[in-house]
């Protein structure tokens, strides 16, 4: 019966706009869910059923018959596409280090019983063999780990810093983990020896340095004025034992500036000596170098104006064993730990992938989507550095960007259509009780 095709197209209205609802309330029950990204249903037309394909002209001189469209009749709705909404959501400080957001495009890589996943989800957790997992899975957050050498020690390049493993692993901060000693082998020297010191006037000054091994030592430098006009004489001690200088007089230029020398160097071999210990590194070695001036900034160091005796042991480069105190990441995704000698260290560094067309994502629910065939596959790399425009921000989340107004405009919308479609429905179903009631 002919009606029945009326039936059958209110019918696929009312399940398309079903489905359209569906997705819907998914993103209205997701609008605090970290991470999300709305979806938007897409509609298209179902069949349309040909009953003429029409005509062309047919004239001659003013003579036949013009061009007839084709004849042709819709047969419902469906469901054509869901898209995926990508945009930025808002991003909500927690204060707390290990919440991560990313600032742009890209998504966090996770590992979940060797599977890659991705998310823009960035709840993070430390567990108790130190590996960072997602708070809610447990899935390992990958990036890159520290380079250890054969004894398992942190390899460090020219400047002492920590090197990453550019190998994609499970980002794992050992428990255990210590920020190791730094014997000292810089000593920095400023400030003035007056002028008009007085013959053996002394001025004393001292700071702790540190062994190889974390240990501390005591240096002091006395510089004691002499008969010559321009000249102090200058001792050093080692936790109050005599330490032979390569240089014991220290001259100024008649402007006040240091004249020479400008640095000196106990050797480490010499401070074991006089220590009767190996303590210092005497092998690479590590020596300590005293530095009184700088070439080129020869006001900063030691100099010998009129005033006061203020020269001092202002700093120095070594430092203890520290445990650690607490993480933080910066926005290139490098987590630096906090250790309690005082120093911060890069202990890992977080890995960013993207995708040619991340709408293609697949998700599988937990915040996570896979890859699909139309996705592409992940270019990995980090952001802010092989990513400029990505960012991470620690001590945050990144929110849903469910637009509450959006859904609930379109939540009336749907339910309109959805009543119309019911509606075609009743009057198709009067319209054939009127045709069977035409037999009476």
């Amino acid at each position: 019966m002919a009606l029945s095709r009326s039936l059958s197209t209110g019918a696929s209205s009312l399940r398309a706009h079903q489905q359209r609802f569906d997705v819907i309330s998914n993103n209205i029950a997701n609008v605090n869910t970290t991470g999300y990204k709305s979806n938007h249903v897409n509609f298209a037309e179902q069949f349309n059923q040909i009953y003429k394909y029409g005509s062309s002209p047919n004239e001659n001189e003013g003579k036949g018959m013009g061009g007839v469209n084709p004849l042709m009749m819709g047969l419902g709705v469906k469901i054509g596409s869901i898209t995926q909404n990508m945009a930025q959501g808002t991003i909500e400080t927690t204060n707390r280090p290990l919440d991560l957001a990313l600032q742009g495009n890209g998504f966090f890589i996770y590992n979940i019983n060797g599977k890659q996943i991705f998310s823009r989800a960035g709840a993070i957790s430390r567990d108790k063999s130190g590996n960072l997992v997602d708070s809610s899975s447990g899935a390992f957050l990958m990036g890159y780990n520290l380079q250890l050498d054969a004894d398992g020690k942190m390899v460090k390049d020219s400047n002492g810093a920590n090197v990453l493993n550019r190998t994609l692993k499970s980002i794992n901060i050992s428990p255990n983990i210590i920020s190791a000693p730094r014997q000292t082998e810089i000593v920095k020297v400023s400030g003035n020896l007056n002028s008009a010191s007085t013959e053996n006037s002394e001025r004393q000054t001292s700071i702790t340095i540190f062994d190889n091994q974390g240990g501390a030592h005591v240096i002091t430098l006395s510089f004691t004025k002499t008969a010559n006009p321009n000249e102090f004489s200058m001792t050093a001690k080692l936790d109050g034992i005599d330490i032979t200088l390569p240089n014991d007089t220290v001259t100024f230029n008649t402007d006040g500036t240091i004249n020479s020398p400008l640095d000196f160097t106990l050797n480490a071999s010499d401070l074991n000596t006089a220590l009767g210990t190996d303590v210092f590194d005497a092998t690479t070695p590590k020596n300590v170098k005293i530095v009184l001036a700088e070439t080129g900034n020869l006001l900063a160091g030691l100099t010998q104006f009129a005033g006061p005796n203020t020269a001092t042991v202002t700093e120095q480069d070594g430092y203890q064993a520290g445990d650690l105190n607490d993480l933080f990441v910066d926005t290139t995704g490098k987590i630096w730990g906090s250790f309690t000698n005082g120093q911060s260290e890069i202990l890992a560094q977080v890995a960013v992938a993207k995708f040619t067309n991340p709408q293609g994502l697949i998700r599988n629910g937990n915040n996570f989507m896979e890859v699909s065939p139309n996705s592409g596959l992940p270019n990995i790399g980090t952001a802010g550095e092989i990513f400029p425009s990505t960012l991470v921000v620690g001590g945050a989340l990144e929110q849903s960007n469910v637009d509450l107004t959006e859904q609930f405009t379109e939540m009336i919308i749907t339910q309109r259509a959805f009543e119309a479609a019911s509606r075609t429905i009743t009057i198709s179903d009067q319209m054939l009780a009127e045709t069977n009631m035409l037999k009476r």
